[in-house]
């Protein structure tokens, strides 16, 4: 398991240490199109902590947060897994039956010789810089908000989220800082997908910041009976997704 914390120098000592202030639950997959987006629910946020060479936390408002990202990554369960990637099986070889007009029940089938492609399987924004932002309880702290973050297959995952201070010419080199981990959370398929949550109050705080995060009320989960021209069980009005 990667440390808490880890120590950068920068003519001082500085300790960052990386915490969850909001781990995700939940999220319906979003398939491999190009334009449908299912985030998960709720969305994620790190917060982080700074301490001085004396071991103190520093004032967050006293710490140059601009230069500071956290960018994350998809893993297995068990954090022994990278599934960022996941191969796209609209481009699996396959057997194309092929047949003339002239001779309808002759077929013969061919194999693809195109190789597969790999996608990325957490799609959205994957890097968030630094706000410094007052949380529910009006305490100032520097987040990062992952809120465009959506899962193309359906699974049990966890995030690894790694944060780096940006290089600069005096400080030309880039390392990982410190990591964290979310809870275990579940993507499920269109039709098993329970509905959004409530939004938290960790939410509403960062909106009424001015944060770009979707604000639900009275959230609940959805019967749902298939018509027989529908093939997908969600419509438009699912909140769930972003156009």
């Amino acid at each position: 398991m990667d440390p808490p914390f880890c120590s950068h120098n920068k003519g001082r000592l500085r300790k960052y240490e990386l915490e969850m202030a909001q781990h995700p639950i939940r999220a319906r997959m979003c398939g491999f199109g190009e334009k449908d987006r299912r985030p998960l629910d709720p969305p994620p946020v790190v917060r982080l902590r700074v301490r001085d060479d004396s071991g103190e936390f520093l004032q967050s408002e006293d710490v140059e947060v601009w230069k500071f990202v956290v960018s994350a990554t998809l893993w297995a369960p068990h954090s022994d897994n990278d599934r960022s990637i996941v191969i796209n099986p609209n481009t699996l070889p396959s057997s194309v039956p092929m047949y003339t007009p002239a001779a309808p029940a002759a077929t013969a089938s061919v194999m693809s010789l195109s190789e597969p492609v790999k996608v990325r399987n957490l799609v959205g924004t994957t890097v968030s810089n630094a706000y410094l932002l007052k949380d529910h309880r009006d305490n100032l702290s520097i987040f990062f908000i992952f809120h465009d973050l959506s899962v193309r297959t359906e699974g049990q995952f966890r995030l690894k989220f790694q944060f780096t201070v940006i290089p600069s010419e005096e400080d030309p080199r880039a390392f990982v800082e410190c990591v964290t981990w979310s809870n275990v959370f579940e993507v499920f398929s269109a039709k098993t997908f329970p509905g959004m949550t409530d939004s938290t109050e960790l939410s509403k705080a960062f909106a009424a910041q001015g944060i770009k995060i979707t604000i639900r009320k009275n959230s609940r989960g959805r019967v749902y009976l298939p018509r027989p021209d529908d093939d997908d069980p969600d419509d438009d009005d699912d909140p769930s997704a972003i156009r």
